[in-house]
């Protein structure tokens, strides 16, 4: 098998918990997403056992939550959420 068709390497929890880290200095929400992505692809690999609860608060995931609420502006500024609430309702989503 070539090597650009190898299976990639399964990150281990340490390897996504300092990508947890290092990610709070990024500034580009769609890498951010896609990052957290596979983040959750890897950890439900490194723990299957885990129910939908359990992935959505544990640790690395609140990381990366926690910066995509920081990019969106939603972590400083209390409104920012009604005010999405409010737009997406004026599309005609409700």
């Amino acid at each position: 098998m070539e090597a650009s068709q190898q299976a990639p390497q399964l990150r281990t929890m340490q390897d996504l918990a300092k990508e947890a880290y290092q990610v709070q200095n990024a500034c580009n929400l769609a890498g951010v997403i896609k990052g957290m992505d596979r983040a959750m692809m890897d950890l439900r690999r490194l723990e299957p056992s885990l129910g939908t609860s359990a992935y959505n608060t544990h640790p690395l995931m609140v990381m990366w939550a926690d910066k995509i609420a920081s990019l969106t502006g939603s972590q400083t500024d209390t409104h920012a959420v009604m005010r999405a609430y409010n737009w997406c309702g004026e599309q005609g989503a409700f």
